[in-house]
């Protein structure tokens, strides 16, 4: 357990960060990734259950296997636990937390954050799939921002903008930054995405 869940501080006044990887992403990559988009806040991730190294991730889907609904739910449920016990833990204001996401983590924030599981009014979804959620929940505080790639293999932009649209119809704000790259973070979407927040935690 607790190689899954590491911490970074920042000052304790500042909005919280919680860090979802990508497939096989480490939890120093992730952390270094945060302290660029928040200078000042406490950074925390919550590393997948699922697999390990480069396989490591929050729920299993493949081109042949589908992702379970079951399965999603209760990562997403765990992830908001510890998520939780640990701003507890430390003194962070739970109720500020910012989630930002990569591939796999990102659709898990997306369905955190929908599922209206994951507290906080901020979410940075980086490529993120698609996972259906059977009990959606309005939010009208949550601002949302998204990203995509043009040629982005995994994560078409008709994807992401599904997802936007599913938090539209939540009653949340949605951003959707398009870049023309891959499923790789270009410099322009972290530019915009570190504008975006500094704007919101100004």
């Amino acid at each position: 357990m607790s190689e899954l869940i590491e911490t970074m501080p920042g000052a304790n006044a500042a909005p919280p960060l919680l860090l979802l990887q990508g497939t096989g992403g480490t939890n120093q990559e992730i952390l270094e990734f945060g302290r660029r988009l928040a200078p000042q806040s406490p950074l925390l991730t919550i590393a997948g259950r699922q697999g390990t190294g480069a396989q490591r991730q929050y729920y299993t889907q493949t081109a042949s296997s589908p992702a379970r609904p079951e399965q999603v739910d209760r990562e997403a449920r765990w992830v908001a636990e510890q998520a939780r016990r640990v701003c507890r833990e430390n003194h962070w204001d739970a109720t500020q937390l910012v989630t930002v996401g990569y591939s796999n983590g990102a659709a898990l924030g997306a369905y955190g954050v929908r599922a209206g599981l994951f507290p906080g009014r901020f979410a940075l979804l980086f490529h993120p799939l698609w996972l259906d959620v059977a009990q959606p929940v309005s939010d009208r505080r949550r601002d949302v921002w998204l990203s995509a790639g043009q040629r982005d293999p995994l994560v078409s932009v008709a994807t992401v903008q599904k997802i936007a649209t599913a938090c539209d119809n939540l009653q949340m704000t949605t951003t959707v930054e398009v870049t023309g790259g891959t499923h790789n973070l270009t410099p322009q979407e972290v530019m915009a995405a570190y504008q975006w927040l500094a704007e919101r935690l100004a």
